[in-house]
Parts: C-alpha cells; structure tokens; sequence
C-alpha cells in the first residue's frame, strides 16, 4: 500500500509519548508499506532531526506552521475552531496535500490525532483513518475543571465544546478509528451506536530497546513527564508539594530524579532537598534504570501512559494514582501498586524502597504483561491489517 500520514509535528526525537507513538507505528508499517509523513513544524530549525525519518519513509514533507500566540488567540476568539486546531492550521501544507492527492493517489491516509482532521475532507477519492491518541476533549475539561480563575475556566470550557465538536465528526467521518486502549475504543464506539469501525491498537514498548533488568539498588525515585503538558505539571507539584515530603520522613536520604522538559515551571519545588533536575535529555532510557521505582501521581489527562510501559518493560516497579495506569491491564498488587492519597502514595513506594522481594515480583509480572499484550510490533499489525482490508474493500 501507498500510505500518506499526517502529524501534527515531527515524530522525533522520541521525547513525548505522541511523537514515541508515531515513530514506532511508521516504523513498522515501512517494512512493508510505502509510507509518506508530512508534518509541521513550529520552527524549521527542528527539520535538521528528521533523519532517522528520512531513513524510515518513501518520503517526508515539512512544512514550517511558526507559533503565533496572539494571532491564534484572536482566531480563537473570532472563529468558531478550536485553539489546538487553529494552531495546527497551515495553508502551504493544505495547498501541498492538495496537490500530492491528485499526483500520488494514496491507498489509505492515516490522520494522526483529531487536532489534524482538518485536511481529511482534501482527500476525497481514498479511505482516511483517524489515530485517536486518546479523546482530547475530555483531557481539556479535565484541565479546565482543575484550573482557577473563573476566565480560564471558561476559556477551557469552550474549548472543551468546540475540541467534542471536531472529535464527534471525526469519529463519524472516519473510515476506522484507531484508539490506544479498549477503554477509549468502547467510549467512541458507544458515541457511534457500537460500530464496529472502531479498533484497539493499544500503545506499546519496544522490548528490544527497553530491556528487562529488575536489580537496583540506590534509593531513587523517577518522575517523568514535560512541564509543558498540564496533567504532567500537575502531578509534579502534587508529588513534589505533598507526597515527597511524606516519603522523606521515613527515608531521609532518598533521591528524586525529574526528568523532562521546562522544569523551570515548577519553580522552588525543583531546588527542593533531594531534587535532582535532568532537563531535556536525550535519551530517557538510561534513567529507568537509575531509578528503584517510577512515580506516577497523575490526577488528570486522556490517554494511556507510554512510560508506565516502557518502565514495565525495563524492570522498573511502578506506584501510580488509577490516572496513572489507566487504559493498562494492570492489576494492583501484582504489576503495579496503585496509589491515591498522598499518605497511600508514599507509604507504597517507601515499601518498593526497602522491600527486594516485592519490587522484584511487581518488575517480573510487569515484564510479563508488557511482552504479551504492548508492543509496537502488535499495534502496527493491527493497523497495517484493517488499512489493507479498508483498502480492498475501495
């Protein structure tokens, strides 16, 4: 099959869980397919990492869309569009599209997340699925409700009717409807009346790369996620403000390695005792195996947590909120310690600190599930499948 994928931004380096996503799904579909990516970019700067995706695909086209604060916050106010659509929204990578769907005739065009649905009517002659990535309506509400301010409120809460409004026509359009967990799959599904076009492909790891080595000894403590994702920036104040304090009462020389981006955010709450920044790095790999256990104290957000499974795949005994691990398989208690209150949080991972036996066996189930039900390869074929049938059946 010809396949042209659209991306809301270059796929790499893999330092999100949307680019990690895209990359390992065009990973995988290239090894049989000739796929096409065309993406933007917020600063051309950025084009000179696409390699390892020229390597990959037939062809990558970007096209510069600069970040416009003021100009997409007026569009938002004098337009009926989202503000994660207007921000996407670039007419040299329409004009382009245009012109590539009338000289290549693609087999299938795969829209990666909602937010770029707004070229899907461009292709009228071939079958166009949607990657959902999780349902963003509900993860803006959830933003909005934990926001103060009765403006920003607001704000969130048009945002969050216009986002449903572009995500129910999407679904709707769609060929197929790709999502990462059965619990988004059954939620879009009931919304269309239990149509069937609407796919599990749930988000994976890659075994190879994440090998699996339980033992570690320091007592350290990882904390993933950019500060410039709300749900992550939350979770960071909320771990660092109240659970952290807890943990080091009993374990006063513990260590906590905040890895990610624009740590600046959480402001004094990174030179706190104990805290140790790591901005921007290269690799997170390395770090899942400096640390004893992965903390996951998210209390909002859609979707489900790549780094849970990457973590899982490593050996690396995982303490989350049920936000944490949501849209994961796991059973509390035998591949993860499930955690609510900041009291319970801590309380479960000074037990993971100090306890060999249990880290291990949370480490060996965790593994375990990973490699039978999460990986890339098993999504990829999953997609790869229903595109070839969606394909024929044109």
């Amino acid at each position: 099959m010809k396949i042209l994928v659209l991306a809301p931004f270059l796929p790499f380096p893999l330092d999100q869980g949307g680019k990690i996503r895209i990359f390992n799904i065009l990973q995988h579909l290239a090894q049989s397919h000739s796929v096409t990516l065309a993406a933007t970019l917020d600063d051309k700067a950025v084009a000179a990492e696409a390699g390892p995706l020229r390597e990959l695909c037939d062809e990558v086209l970007l096209f510069e869309r600069p970040a416009k604060l003021w100009p997409d916050r007026f569009a938002f106010f004098t337009q009926s569009s989202p503000y994660n659509v207007i921000r996407f929204r670039c007419e040299e990578m329409r004009k382009a599209l245009k012109e590539l769907h009338r000289q290549r005739r693609y087999d299938v065009v795969l829209v990666e997340f909602s937010l770029m649905w707004q070229y899907a009517d461009i292709f009228t002659s071939c079958p166009v699925v949607l990657d959902a990535h999780n349902i963003e309506y509900k993860n803006v509400e959830q933003i909005g409700m934990s926001t103060s301010g009765l403006f920003w409120k607001a704000m969130y809460h048009i945002e969050k009717k216009r986002l449903r409004a572009i995500e129910e026509r999407a679904w709707r359009e769609c060929s197929l409807c790709f999502t990462v967990s059965n619990k988004e799959q059954g939620e879009i599904s009931a919304f269309l009346g239990g149509n069937d076009k609407v796919i599990t492909a749930a988000n994976g790891v890659d075994l190879d790369r994440f090998s699996f080595q339980p033992h570690r000894e320091d007592k350290k403590i990882l904390f993933l996620g950019g500060m410039d994702y709300a749900p992550n920036l939350d979770a960071a104040r909320y771990f660092l403000g109240e659970i952290l304090p807890l943990i080091q009462e009993r374990e006063p020389d513990v260590k906590v390695l905040l890895v990610g981006r624009e740590l600046h955010r959480l402001g004094t709450l990174s030179t706190l005792p104990g805290v140790e920044c790591h901005e921007s790095v290269p690799d997170v790999l390395p770090w899942f195996y400096e640390a004893k256990v992965l903390a996951v104290p998210l209390r909002i957000g859609a979707g489900t947590r790549i780094k849970v499974l990457e973590a899982m795949a490593a050996g690396l005994p995982v303490v989350a909120t049920p936000k944490g691990y949501e849209g994961i398989a796991a059973r509390d208690g035998f591949e993860v310690l499930e955690a609510v209150a900041p009291a319970n949080f801590a309380a479960s991972v000074v037990k993971i600190l100090n306890d060999p036996i249990l880290s291990e066996q949370l480490a060996v189930n965790a593994q375990q599930l990973v490699a039978e039900r999460y990986t890339w390869r098993a999504a990829a074929d999953i997609i790869s499948k229903a595109c070839e049938n969606i394909s024929n059946r044109g």
